[in-house]
């Protein structure tokens, strides 16, 4: 049996701020917040399982919102498991951030779309940058009283990257450096709107997709360069050249029909106890490739209120699921023209029925979940 690595928890659906990409933007649901009593029934059911895996506060909403999240923290720590979260950073108090310290939080994941108060306030609705900022610092100084700056939590930056922001990227490592965060993750934007869909980054690589390994596909291996007006138009070449890219033995080249939600043994579970392979299939929303809407919608394989998360997780059909993941015998979706199935994920050209995962951005390396 495959081990259950990482579950995620939506604790609540609410949130203080009101991003541009942000899918709730598409929702007409009320939000939605799991009960401590149902936490505490997952906790419980963690404790069943063969070893705690990592647990992660993270979804479609803002943890620290949740009127019971430390108490939550608490109870995650409890099961010997490590412990990460997902925030905006804009309601991390110091007296909040010192009882993270205590409960000894593992990891902490920052999401900050902008480097300057103008970029970061036109994306995240209703934020400021600087009291992020200085609510990392003050941790970064807390940190330092108890165990120095090496201690956890690690903090990490993630950054939604479209052609409003594109430019903050140079200046984002100096960012981390001045809050104290030891990483930064950049992913794509998933565009819900027509909108959001003319500002990716990636339009002419959604037909770049090789989807499988072809023996066709050259391998190219690359040295140190300096990055300067020689060497980028050509590199811009060699990357648009399909070859198979390795810079010093690290690849740079897409990871395409790749799950990293079942390749890596990850869960989710809605803040309604619904249990969800992955982030896409959390809720139902629609997406926009290629200028068509699709309509995600949401799956679960069962709910931790009537059922353990070991049962589900160890299901057959759950199970099933995630062999074919493996296999990843899906249509081509996000590269494909389109047809009378793309609009939904019913079925696909292969005779795959729900859920298919084609067209799915996590898969085909576009976006990265934290």
């Amino acid at each position: 049996m495959d081990p259950l690595n990482k579950l995620y928890i939506e604790i609540t659906t609410q949130c203080n701020l009101r991003c541009q990409m942000c899918v709730q933007r598409t929702w007409n649901t009320a939000a939605s917040e799991m009960s401590l009593d149902t936490f505490r029934r997952l906790m419980d059911q963690v404790h069943e399982l063969p070893a705690p895996p990592i647990i992660h506060f993270g979804g479609y909403g803002e943890p620290t919102f949740h009127p019971n999240f430390l108490d939550m923290v608490r109870l995650a720590k409890a099961t010997g498991a490590r412990v990460e979260m997902t925030t905006n950073g804009t309601l991390l108090s110091p007296e909040i951030a010192e009882v993270l310290l205590d409960l000894e939080l593992n990891r902490l994941v920052v999401s900050i779309d902008g480097v300057t108060p103008r970029s970061y306030g036109d994306i995240r609705v209703n934020g400021s940058l600087q009291q992020v900022t200085t609510n990392l610092r003050q941790l970064f100084r807390l940190k330092m009283r108890h165990g120095g700056r090496h201690s956890e939590p690690k903090v990490e930056i993630a950054f939604v990257a479209m052609k409003s922001n594109a430019a903050d990227l140079a200046e984002l490592p100096r960012l981390a450096t001045r809050v104290g965060a030891w990483n930064v993750k950049v992913s794509n934007v998933i565009p819900h709107t027509p909108e959001m869909e003319r500002e990716i980054l990636y339009e002419h690589s959604l037909t770049a997709c090789t989807y499988r390994a072809s023996r066709w596909t050259v391998d190219m291996s690359l040295p140190k360069f300096d990055w300067d007006v020689h060497t980028l138009s050509a590199l811009e070449g060699v990357a648009r050249s399909r070859a198979s890219l390795t810079l010093l033995h690290h690849s740079l080249s897409a990871r395409n029909d790749y799950c990293q939600f079942v390749q890596e043994g990850y869960a989710v579970v809605r803040s309604d106890g619904q249990v969800s392979p992955c982030l896409s299939l959390l809720h139902n929303h629609p997406e926009y490739i290629r200028g068509r809407r699709k309509q995600v919608t949401h799956h679960s394989f069962g709910s931790i209120t009537t059922s353990s998360l070991r049962a589900i997780w160890e299901s057959p059909t759950y199970i099933a699921f995630r062999e074919k993941l493996r296999v990843f015998p899906y249509s081509p979706c996000t590269t494909c023209g389109g047809c009378e199935r793309f609009p939904f994920n019913y079925e696909d050209c292969s005779e795959n029925t729900f859920p298919t995962c084609g067209g799915c951005l996590w898969a085909q390396g576009f976006v990265e979940c934290p």
